[in-house]
């Protein structure tokens, strides 16, 4: 039943539960306020959201005090205008008069109601603030003279982010926010608490002193990195991008960013930006015009063409273009040069994803993730996934879901954020993820708690039933490293929860999974008589979903990104859009291999990359912020993307360089600007599962690839990093500021056995080869394994690792040793 009340004489109705305050947003009515944030709970701290309710003597705080039946409020009255004088004064006893060189001046909380409702002077006079500015750490500056204590940031650092990298410390008025101990902060640097802050206490330091908020433009755009989908506020001035930040309640995000959305914008000012067209002469990469250009590459093409045939002819495409682009890309390749040989990175990535929902769900829908699945699910069970990393914003929920009740169980070899904030985290081994999920229905099978008359009618029962017989409580336990009565109880908890939730990620980056751990998940799900839903696994960046939805793959009998790399001579020349196969593949010997065996290679990009180092043609795109076009978010959701500043030298939107390719071959491609891509493609957009479902069971095996040995002894784990996204943001000097180089993960106690230091460096060597990184000690990795991020190309630890498409887990075995 709705509570009705009264505020300053308008009758409304809201949900039991809701505050004052919250009441009073909803219906348009403003309370001021400088400690509330509806992400967070009640706190009550600057008593400037102060009330009168009817019948009471005192005052009451809005935004702790809930609603009650034929409750009158009132929010402006002379008493609380004279309460909240008071507060003001006292919070400017000790704040610095320094707005002139504050770079919050003009959108300050503080400055705001000081003005409305502040004195002239102030009747109480102490000793200003004059603690150092901490301008120490990357990316965040802290001023703890300008603090008014309100606890936003620690609060959503705390409960929001599941961090809890500062606090509030001191007593009295030698109280301040800092990390312990006044240390330099570290921690993920998401930048959540600047936004947070309603004065200038915290700051973004790559916007220190650049601009007065009146003199900046700022626009809604979509991000570039993840497939969250996330929508990101720029702010431009002269035509440069100089800041990025969350607005509460605009976008899927509702102003939630993490480190790369709010900071890795400026990758797009990087030295290494392609500005001109490039042809390798001499084995130099020279610049020529866009006509040499274009023409040198049709010659080419044509002559391969008419040598080989066009099925020597192959492309990929980019996760990270825009739909309009990848779809041109498909066409020119499918129209003009006529090969079906067309893929992608997320071919070692998100094509697991599909091709097991296809398995287990008999529809070619794809894998689409629903943004507050773990917000509606009792049991949340995440597998050898680093959620946090790859999809941060997304990964909220799920700590939120743990916050507001539900079991978060995380099973991972790695101490990810997850693991940290979970209900229970399983350390299991590296690879076993398949082996939990299988012993779990192994147990439910065993002692009759699935959804049998759902079960029985589902293709291949008795086959995947059979197939668990190995997988006893006692075996998965001695593979996995979770005792038998971890996993019965699993298994219990599993059945008994009304709404469950299995989440994986399926990254190129990630080697402790195959396609058989999302097959075991979605076994798991069948036999509880869930539905696709029930396991989400998410597209990995900007526009997966929609570069695959467009044609970004063989549709025909057209080669795969692994027989394109992997197996010797199937192309001769290769046309690359957006993609750094040497950083972002793995066995990386091979890939170079293949591409020095081309006889034509043409890379387009926004960068000089390092693929595009070995190009016989480079030509140079626009980035995201410098052309329209439309992303497709891991959610399904279509978002634009608007144009925001000029183009950097002489580079054009990729839809158009294969629009002008095509009219220098004489061929008409169709499409001649974005409104004929955009209408064309419109009918290939279908979210959700409209098609029938014909579900079937799909036996799985723990297939490991590489074992270890006395020679390799230990498990190398890859997978993202929380500041990193692929390839694309190592070229953002502020994400670079805080992780700026690979590193290798090591056990303290495996380094205490090969005599490793803290920032050592370390020989790493597999079977493929080997590699030197920096050694950093930490129980986050289990004995016998370490870990290390893809992301860096001088790096090279894609040299260590190989692919895996089938059921194999690409676990790579390593020996290291102090270098």
């Amino acid at each position: 039943m709705p509570v009705e009340l009264t505020i300053n004489g308008k009758n409304i109705k809201v949900e039991p539960g809701t505050t004052i305050l919250q009441a009073a947003q909803k219906n348009g009515i403003y309370i001021p306020n400088m400690c509330y944030d509806k992400r967070l709970k009640p706190y009550g701290g600057c008593r400037l959201c102060v009330v009168e309710v009817e019948g009471q003597p005192r005052l009451f705080a809005a935004c702790s005090t809930p609603v009650a039946e034929g409750m009158v409020v009132q929010t402006e009255t002379p008493k609380l205008a004279k309460a909240r004088k008071l507060v003001l004064e006292l919070l400017l006893v000790h704040h610095p008069l320094d707005c002139p060189i504050c770079d919050k001046a003009g959108e300050c909380d503080l400055q705001d109601l000081a003005f409305k409702y502040g004195p002239s002077q102030s009747r109480f006079f102490a000793e200003r603030k004059h603690d150092p500015e901490r301008i120490d750490a990357p990316i965040v500056e802290r001023n703890p003279n300008r603090c008014i204590l309100c606890g936003k940031c620690v609060r959503v650092c705390a409960e929001h982010q599941g961090v809890g990298a500062i606090n509030l410390i001191g007593r009295g008025f030698k109280t301040k926010v800092s990390p312990a101990f006044e240390e330099t902060l570290n921690c993920e640097f998401c930048g959540q608490c600047i936004d947070a802050c309603p004065v200038g206490a915290l700051g973004a330091k790559p916007y220190r002193f650049k601009s007065r908020v009146w003199y900046m433009d700022e626009y809604a755009t979509i991000c570039p990195y993840c497939g969250c989908g996330c929508t990101t506020n720029v702010s431009i001035r002269e035509g440069r991008i100089i800041r990025a930040r969350g607005k509460e309640d605009v976008g899927i995000n509702e102003g939630n960013l993490c480190s790369k959305g709010r900071f890795g914008f400026d990758y797009i000012y990087s030295e290494n930006r392609l500005t001109t067209p490039m042809i390798k002469k001499d084995g130099k990469l020279s610049p020529v015009s866009w006509e040499d250009a274009l023409r040198y590459i049709a010659e080419k093409l044509e002559s391969i063409k008419e040598k080989y045939g066009a099925s020597a002819i192959g492309a990929i495409g980019s996760q990270r273009c825009s739909m309009e682009d990848n779809y041109m890309l498909q066409k020119f390749m499918r129209d003009i040069i006529g090969t079906d040989n067309i893929d992608s990175a997320a071919r070692f990535g998100y094509a697991k994803a599909q091709k097991a929902m296809e398995k287990a769900f008999g529809t070619d829908i794809l894998p689409i993730i629903k943004w507050d699945a773990p917000l509606k699910a009792d049991l949340i069970f995440v597998v050898e996934s680093d959620i946090t990393s790859t999809l941060p914003v997304w990964g909220l929920n799920f700590i939120k879901a743990k916050n507001d009740g539900a079991a978060l169980i995380v099973a991972d070899t790695k101490e990810t954020k997850l693991a940290r904030n979970s209900t229970q985290w399983l350390r299991i081994q590296p690879g076993s993820g398949t082996v939990l999920l299988s012993g779990i229905a192994k147990v439910i099978i065993d002692e009759g708690l699935y959804e049998k008359d759902r079960a029985f009618t589902i293709k291949d029962f008795d086959v995947f039933a059979n197939s668990l017989k190995e997988y006893t409580p006692s075996a998965v336990s001695k593979i996995t490293g979770v005792s038998e009565d971890e996993v019965i109880t699993l298994a219990r908890s599993f059945v008994s929860s009304k709404k469950r939730l299995i989440a994986l990620t399926s990254n190129a980056s990630e080697n402790t999974k195959s396609i058989n751990t999302l097959l075991a998940a979605l076994n798991l799900a069948l036999l509880m008589g869930d539905g696709p839903d029930a396991v989400q696994i998410p597209a990995e960046f900007s526009n997966t979903l929609g570069m695959w939805m467009v044609g970004i793959r063989p549709l025909g009998d057209g080669k795969n990104a692994y027989e394109i790399f992997y197996e010797p001579d199937t192309v001769k020349a290769l046309y690359i859009m957006g993609e750094n196969p040497l950083v972002t593949f793995q066995d990386v010997s091979k890939v170079e291999r293949t591409l020095n065996g081309l006889e034509l290679l043409i890379v387009q990009d926004i960068f000089l990359t390092e693929t595009a180092r070995l190009a016989d043609v480079v030509l140079p795109a626009c980035s995201w912020s410098e052309k329209e076009g439309t992303f497709m978010a891991a959610t399904g959701d279509v978002q634009r993307v608007p144009k925001l500043i000029s183009e950097t030298g002489q580079s054009i939107p990729d839809w158009k360089i294969f629009r002008n390719l095509a009219r220098v071959m004489n061929k008409d491609i169709g499409l001649k600007d974005l409104m004929d891509i955009r209408a064309t493609i419109a009918d290939m957009v279908v979210k959700g599962g409209t098609k029938e479902v014909c579900p079937s069971f799909n036996p799985v095996s723990h297939e490991v690839m590489e074992s270890v040995s006395d020679e390799y002894p230990m498990f190398l784990v890859t997978a993202n990093i929380l500041q990193h996204s692929g390839a694309l943001s190592v070229l953002s000097k502020n994400l670079d500021s805080v992780v700026s180089d690979a590193y290798l993960q090591i056990n303290t106690k495996d380094a205490k056995r090969y005599n490793i230091q803290d920032d050592m460096f370390v020989k790493v060597r597999s079977r493929r080869g080997e590699v030197y990184l920096k050694a950093m000690l930490s129980d986050e990795v289990p004995e016998g394994t370490v870990f290390a991020p893809l992301h860096f190309a001088h790096a090279r630890v894609n040299a260590l690792t190989y692919p895996s498409l089938n059921g194999g887990l690409p676990l790579v075995a390593v020996k290291i040793e102090a270098a």
